[in-house]
């Protein structure tokens, strides 16, 4: 058969110079060749997540300029060109539509999920951003019965029984927040992300007022969905239903809280991503308390790409003062944990399909282990959903030590997800 002009065109194709977009692309891009690429199809969402939100899409972007437009060339009050300059202002915002100044210098609410003690909400993050001081886990708790001030904000997450999670929100922004929905979810031990593997636990409502309330002391306020605690533009509201985590996974799972307001300060449905928006929490850690000897096995899912591509997986060992997560474990501004005197055996396997069956490592000789793991494996990634084992252990480890462990997922080197486990001795 003779192919065709089209045909011809086509890089696919062995005849021809192309000329013309291939036929088979309506973007106009040659389908062989970058930047399009092969696309991977929406991966199949088990479970609802965000879709019952009382939300439409959020508004589309709006325009911004490096400071508020009317203080640019404005004339001096009271002054004969002031009237003409304002009705030119006016004419430009008929015509273009408005500009808007710093997004933190409007008047609008700026809400906040922390990923460490020091955020204050710029983004897009390249750090670690999975241990949020912004969660906290109260192990053993029905919700129902919990009370507005949680009794623990370093608490584990205990399998198989009633858990009661809290989230700390802040409002930054110069306007105060009405009705800000805060909603909880769990995953699976994950370093990515997405609405497609989300589980949904519940939501509430709560108000917060704008950056300049601050209250001098903690306060009970019955609010739009229940009681809260407030400090004013900041809060601490109670998940309405508990949380019971399966024993398959040791209750190493990982949370995430979203915070929004769908009309002042909105979110994308579909926006999980605490290296790209504020609005999003994580707590990605696995504490692992233990006498001689201490050991974790896990299997992390990489989560879902848009496009097939490289990812290089990492496993660090790092010192307990590199985590402030862990103040709050210990309720220490100084933890005192010291770095285990012993060797740790840690790192990561080759990357298999989700469900595969894996090797515990804790079921083979201490001594064995190192010599199976890697610190670093690079991974091809598809479309299918994939998974990467890592395994720490220790085989002696005393009272006051800990050691942290950092797995982190890099794309194009930049992080986009990450899991801590700590090893520490009791």
């Amino acid at each position: 058969m003779k192919p065709s002009d089209q045909d011809r065109a086509c890089t696919c194709h062995a005849q021809g110079t192309p000329q013309v977009p291939c036929r088979q692309c309506r973007c106009g891009h040659d389908p062989c060749q970058p930047p399009h690429g092969p696309v991977c199809p929406p991966p199949r969402c088990p479970f609802p997540g965000t879709v019952e939100l009382p939300q439409a899409d959020p508004p589309p972007p709006v325009k911004t300029a490096p400071q508020r437009p009317e203080t640019v060339n404005r004339p001096p009050p009271g002054s004969p060109a002031e009237i003409p300059w304002f009705h030119g202002q006016v004419q430009g915002i008929l015509q273009n539509g408005p500009t808007f100044g710093p997004r933190k210098d409007e008047f609008l609410p700026f809400l906040l999920i922390r990923a460490n003690g020091g955020d204050n909400g710029a983004r897009p993050l390249n750090g670690v951003l999975w241990e949020s001081p912004d969660i906290y886990v109260v192990p053993n708790q029905d919700a129902a019965s919990a009370p507005v001030q949680p009794a623990t904000v370093g608490g584990i997450a205990r399998a198989n029984a009633p858990n009661t999670l809290y989230a700390h929100v802040w409002n930054l922004g110069k306007a105060p927040a009405l009705r800000v929905r805060v909603e909880f979810y769990w995953f699976d031990p994950t370093l990515g992300i997405s609405r497609a593997d989300a589980n949904f636990i519940g939501a509430t409502w709560v108000d917060l007022g704008n950056r300049f309330n601050n209250h001098t002391e903690w306060r009970v306020v019955n609010g739009p969905d229940g009681r809260y605690l407030s400090h004013g533009c900041h809060a601490i509201v109670k998940c309405p239903q508990s949380w019971v985590p399966a024993f398959v996974n040791g209750g190493h799972e990982c949370l995430v809280v979203r915070v929004h307001e769908p009309i002042l300060d909105a979110v994308a449905p579909d926006q999980f991503s605490a290296t790209a928006d504020r609005h999003i929490g994580q707590r990605n850690i696995a504490v692992t308390p233990s006498s001689s000897p201490a050991a974790v096995d896990l299997a992390l899912n990489l989560g879902y790409l848009a496009n097939p591509g490289p990812a290089r997986i990492e496993a660090t060992l790092d010192a307990p003062d590199t985590m402030d997560w862990l103040k709050l474990y210990t309720g220490l501004a100084d933890p005192g944990l010291v770095t285990p005197a012993n060797p740790v055996a840690y790192g990561l396997l080759p990357a298999t399909v989700g469900q595969a069956r894996r090797q515990r490592l804790s079921d083979i000789p201490f001594d064995a282990r190192s010599k199976l793991l890697l610190p670093a494996e690079d991974v091809l990634r598809g479309c299918e959903r994939q998974a990467i084992p890592f395994h720490a252990s220790i085989a002696d480890i005393k009272r006051g030590e800990a050691q942290v462990l950092r797995v982190r997922q890099r794309i194009g080197g930049e992080i986009v997800g990450g899991y801590t486990v700590v090893l520490i001795g009791r």
